[in-house]
């Protein structure tokens, strides 16, 4: 069987992706070479300066598309004609785009994986102009599929309801996570900037709306100000996102430029070190197609304080303090609890480490390759 796979989204191998559709499609591809010797499999990238060593094997064409290395600047007749008539070249048995999308003019027999569907259910988080893609292009690609891979059964029953995908259409298959226990880091080559003083609390995201990074804020201030430690932190790690400018103004208006730190985009290195020494991972979403730093915290033992809403009950089942992400005061009574309750902790971290053990890249990879076997 050939197979091909859609690795537009990968932009350094060299670090496996720390997040996005990218960390998805280099940890599937990882684990697919590693599970499947017999099909061939082609990987489609545009940037030749992106080293896939790692990738070549005895089973694997590594393609790139010709004359083109930016992929912000990927003219709508390139994207939807021109890569159509590559792909055809390769005969391809199934071409899978894990970024849900086919081009318009490929009609051969493809899977996409859908990760979410959130700027359906709340157009108001994210920049506007994708009319196209959100009214067209993306519908067009659920129907042309053979079958849709979802990441939780919160985002199959998504498409279902929005898109009236039938339900035997749609297979969900989780996403995995890599122990990051057996990750060995140097602390003297850390940066200063994440080694914190005093406990803290972590989010780790895009500074972006549907993240409710403002109301985990508003909570923090809340515990803060009840608390009789006064040295809490709220450390913030991730790229700022669109709309990001209400968090740094809500961090001004509450006085809390001492206690809420913001590092910025931080290494594996840096995240694991982070996650191991936090209080909870805090993450009060207001909707995820899956939620990995989620499975990440859990599988370091990390306690969770999350939201109660989308896949993430899904994901954690029983073993996170589940609050209502619109109530700041709901987490600000979570931070409390956490922080005083050690028997809570100790049972949050060792319960996570269990249930993060259903999240295998291995197993995702197999059940993959299973979907593709099965529409040949």
């Amino acid at each position: 069987m050939r197979i091909g796979i859609d690795c537009r989204t990968i932009l350094n191998t060299q670090f496996g992706e720390l997040a996005g559709v990218g960390h998805y499609t280099y940890y599937l591809i990882k684990y697919l070479l590693e599970v499947d010797k017999e099909n061939e499999y082609t990987l489609f990238f545009y940037d030749r300066r992106i080293k896939v060593s790692e990738f070549e094997q005895a089973n694997v064409k590594i393609v790139y598309f010709p004359g083109l290395e930016n992929i912000g600047r990927i003219p709508f007749f390139y994207r939807h004609w021109f890569i159509p008539q590559i792909l055809r070249l390769y005969r391809l048995d199934i071409y899978h785009n894990p970024a849900n999308i086919i081009p318009i003019f490929y009609f051969k027999k493809s899977v996409i994986t859908v990760h979410d569907l959130a700027v359906y259910k709340h157009a108001e988080w994210f920049p506007g102009r994708q009319f196209f893609n959100l009214r067209i292009l993306m519908p067009w690609s659920f129907i042309k599929a053979k079958k849709i891979i979802a990441v939780s059964q919160n985002t199959k029953e998504d498409l279902n309801k929005i898109f009236g995908v039938k339900k035997d259409k749609i297979e969900v298959i989780y996403e995995g996570v890599e122990d990051y226990n057996k990750i060995v880091i140097d602390e003297t080559k850390l940066n200063e900037r994440v080694k914190i003083a005093g406990p803290y609390f972590l989010f780790i995201g895009t500074l972006e709306p549907r993240k409710n990074i403002v109301r985990l804020i508003e909570g923090f201030a809340g515990f803060l100000k009840d608390s009789a430690n006064k040295n809490f932190k709220l450390i913030l790690a991730g790229k700022r996102g669109w709309k990001y400018e209400p968090i740094f103004a809500t961090i001004e208006k509450l006085g809390l430029r001492d206690n809420v730190i913001y590092l910025g985009y931080i290494t594996l290195e840096e995240k694991v070190y982070l996650l191991k020494r936090a209080i909870a991972l805090t993450y009060p979403s207001l909707y995820e197609g899956f939620g990995l730093p989620i499975i990440e915290a859990m599988n370091l033992g990390v306690p969770i304080i999350t939201s109660n809403i989308a896949s993430i009950p899904e994901l954690v089942i029983d073993n996170a303090l589940l609050i209502d992400p619109y109530d700041a005061e709901a987490i600000k009574e979570a931070m409390k609890k956490i922080t005083t309750d050690s028997q809570l902790r100790e049972s949050l971290a060792k319960k996570g480490q269990g249930i993060a053990q259903n999240f295998s890249w291995q197993e995702c990879a197999k059940k993959t390759l299973a979907l593709f076997t099965k529409i040949k």
